[in-house]
């Protein structure tokens, strides 16, 4: 199988990437990213890009299953929209011109919480996500995690108060709740590589419960 993966220097994005190169399912994965991530793999072609012209990279998206590991903070953005830009946006044009290519599944990270109804960050995961299932219909998968517990390459001080808390809080969320609890960026990852070579019979919208199944 060959895979098409945007995203792949975040904190998601790179560890699927690891998966990806170390599962022998893979032939491939094509990578789009706007610096170079200093990786050197047989099966990984990297395209280095700007992103400013999405129909431009048409040829080098094709693949079987498109990862969206794209996302943003608004701070680092430098705006509303830039951040819509980068969380939803590129992943609907990326949508597009694979699905178009012949990719026959997506799979975003999404967020717990994402609704029309949301705050801003939210909505615009929202959007992303509509936007997205215009393509790829019934064979896109949202993954909402709540707070991801891994290793940034910024320094990020809420998170790291935030995932001290959830530590405590974590086995208090149970029911409807459950879906909030933190998980560790690796089992994401890997959740998000095992379900794209075993897609049927999965749920489309992945949040905490779902997203531990898949392991």
């Amino acid at each position: 199988m060959k895979a098409i993966l945007i995203g792949a220097t975040g904190l998601v994005g790179n560890l699927i990437l690891k998966e990806i190169l170390d599962d022998n399912h893979f032939s491939e994965v094509r990578v789009f990213v706007r610096k170079p991530t200093g990786i050197s793999n047989p099966k990984m072609v990297e395209i280095v890009n700007p992103m400013t012209d999405i129909d431009g990279l048409s040829q080098n998206s094709r693949g079987d299953v498109l990862f969206n590991a794209m996302g943003t903070t608004l701070r680092k953005a430098g705006s509303k929209t830039e951040q819509q830009r980068i969380d939803r946006d590129l992943p609907v044009a990326f949508a597009r011109i694979a699905s178009g290519n012949g990719a026959r599944l997506m799979l975003n990270v999404s967020s717990a919480g994402a609704s029309m109804k949301g705050n801003f960050y939210l909505r615009t995961k929202a959007e992303m996500e509509k936007g997205t299932e215009e393509y790829f219909h019934e064979n896109v998968f949202h993954f909402r995690p709540s707070l991801l517990d891994g290793k940034r390459k910024e320094f990020r001080l809420a998170e790291k108060i935030a995932a001290f808390i959830m530590k405590a809080i974590d086995p208090l969320l149970t029911g409807s709740s459950k879906r909030f609890r933190s998980m560790p960026v690796e089992k994401l990852a890997r959740a998000m590589v095992n379900l794209s070579k075993n897609p049927a019979g999965r749920e489309h919208i992945l949040h905490y419960s779902e997203i531990m199944g898949c392991l």
